[in-house]
């Protein structure tokens, strides 16, 4: 094992004024209706004009044509990705959310995007994408995003709403105090890490915030590592550190933060002994995890005492890592 503002519902009909800034949410629909929902609710806690499918209504256009006009009109792009990849333009043979995505990107918009925990998230059978050759377009859209973006995972329609309120509360509403927003993070953080000592499969693939200090220089992880929490091999590494905030006994073990991806050369910079300020996303393997640190050449290690012969291996039960989700500030 490793580890508000103003309530504001906007329809489809309305015009924004100048100072609200307009969201789109883009996502397929049949698949995450109750996570849209989730989205949607949080977002009506907001001063901003939210546009999606469902306020879509009767249009003379193209449903594509709608939903590029939309996003041209919006200030924030949300994109919701999870197992399937829903309508395909023909044209292009790219589906609708990755042309919405292409399309706020080519604008300039700001891009928020929330991917599914594929280990930790409980769906239907029937919301899986089952075609292998829709599956491989899905997941290089997927890759794509990771590489592009510091993504947000997400297990549930409850804990989506709970990161879009926070990503939301931290660019819109300068009533929320960042030194508030913090406190009760931290608080929240060190509940979860308390059931994650004790009941780790419970809050698997939960993100928390964290002070930490750096104890160590980065490193390659591990073959192990990788498998057991479905990272990319030689494309992952991981830094020793020591959870400063929230102060838990029962987590003093948590020593080693991994990450890959977009955050991996800003983690590489860190001189030891910097602080800094994460959310971490906690993740529960019941694999053995021998070691952390890969060894990409070859070497003989004596394992024993000289003439006794080997040391027996007892295999731990399982890990506890922090996987690195985005900076906190």
């Amino acid at each position: 094992m490793t580890v508000a503002a103003t309530r504001g519902t906007i329809k489809g009909s309305e015009v924004p004024s100048s100072s609200r800034k307009t969201v789109f949410v883009s996502s397929t629909y049949t698949d995450l209706a109750e996570y849209r929902r989730a989205v949607w609710g949080v977002l009506e806690e907001f001063d901003v004009a939210v546009r999606g499918m469902e306020a879509f209504g009767a249009r003379t256009e193209a449903p594509l044509q709608t939903c590029l006009a939309e996003v041209e009109q919006s200030d924030i792009y949300v994109g919701v990705v999870a197992f399937r990849l829903g309508s395909v333009n023909e044209e292009s043979g790219k589906s609708f959310t990755q042309l919405e995505y292409e399309h706020a990107r080519e604008l300039g918009k700001e891009v928020l995007i929330y991917l599914i925990d594929e280990d930790n998230a409980r769906v239907r059978y029937a919301d899986i994408e089952s075609d292998p050759a829709v599956k491989d377009k899905l997941d290089a859209f997927k890759r794509t995003l990771r590489e592009r973006h510091t993504v947000n995972s997400f297990i549930s329609p409850e804990d989506l709403a709970e990161k879009i309120k926070r990503d939301f509360q931290s660019r819109l509403d300068p009533r929320t105090r960042e030194a508030d927003l913090e406190e009760t993070e931290l608080e929240t953080s060190a509940s979860v890490l308390r059931r994650l000592m004790l009941l780790p499969k419970s809050v698997s693939g939960r993100e928390v915030r964290l002070r930490l200090r750096v104890t160590g220089a980065p490193y390659a992880a591990a073959r192990s590592v990788c498998n057991a929490f479905r990272l990319e091999y030689g494309a992952t590494i991981g830094i020793r550190v020591q959870i400063i905030a929230p102060v838990i006994a029962q987590a003093s073990n948590l020593t080693d933060l991994f990450a890959s991806g977009a955050s991996v050369d800003r983690l590489m910079q860190l001189p030891q002994g910097a602080e800094i300020d994460v959310y971490a996303r906690l993740a529960f393997s019941s694999e053995d995890v021998p070691r952390t640190r890969a060894a990409f050449f070859g070497t003989y290690v004596y394992v024993g005492e000289i003439d006794y012969g080997e040391e027996e291996y007892v295999a731990p039960e399982g890990r506890i890592v922090m996987l690195f989700s985005k900076w906190a500030s």
